[in-house]
C-alpha cells in the first residue's frame, strides 16, 4: 500500500470538490466529527459509559476530522503541507524545541 502524503490529500479532495463551495457545509462537517471524537474519547477515559476499547471507532472518527480538514484547505487553496511545515518550525523556536518538522523529515 501506498504511503498517503497531504498534498496527495488536497489533490484528491480538490478534484472530488472542485465544482464545490461548500467552506461552511466543511466545517459543520469537521465540527460534527471532532464532537464524535470527544464522545469516543470520554467514554475511553471512563467518563461517559460505554465500551473503552474504540481504537477502531476513533480511527476512523479521526480520519474523517481530516478529511474535512484538508478539504477545507484544498477548496480554498492552500497548501497545507507548507503550512504545516511552516507553523511547526515557528513553534519549534518559539517554544525551544530540541527538532522541528523539517529536520525531523531530513533525517
Amino acid at each position: 500500500m501506498k504511503k498517503l502524503t497531504v498534498e496527495t490529500l488536497e489533490n484528491y479532495l480538490k478534484e472530488t470538490y472542485r465544482n464545490c463551495d461548500e467552506n461552511q457545509g466543511f466545517f459543520m462537517k469537521m465540527v460534527e466529527e471532532i464532537g464524535e471524537v470527544a464522545e469516543l474519547l470520554n467514554i475511553r477515559t471512563g467518563r461517559k459509559g460505554g465500551d473503552t476499547e474504540i481504537k477502531e471507532s476513533l480511527a476512523k472518527e479521526l480520519a474523517d476530522v481530516i478529511h474535512y480538514t484538508v478539504a477545507i484547505a484544498a477548496v480554498n487553496e492552500i497548501d497545507l503541507e507548507k503550512t504545516i511545515i511552516e507553523k511547526d518550525l515557528k513553534a519549534s523556536m518559539k517554544y525551544h524545541h530540541d527538532i522541528n518538522l523539517m529536520d525531523y523529515m531530513d533525517r
